[in-house]
């Protein structure tokens, strides 16, 4: 059984990614886009538990459209 789990990520005004799960309760942050996607995957892993087998690697899919460029 695989799982997809879909993300928002949007950055705050302090500074910090924000990401948050479309269909389950999950939401964490990071400084930078690396240590979001490092949280992303542990905060998903302790979300689901061990007989939900969820499977490795956890992919993260995000939108840039609302981006704005300088």
């Amino acid at each position: 059984m695989s799982k997809i789990v879909l993300f928002k990520i949007i950055k705050g005004e302090d500074g910090y990614y924000v990401a948050s799960a479309n269909d389950y309760a999950i939401v964490t942050q990071g400084k930078t886009f690396e240590s979001l996607l490092a949280n992303i995957k542990e905060a998903t892993e302790a979300h689901f538990d061990e007989k939900d087998h969820l499977p490795h690697p956890v992919m993260v899919n995000f939108d840039l459209s609302d981006m704005v460029y300088a």
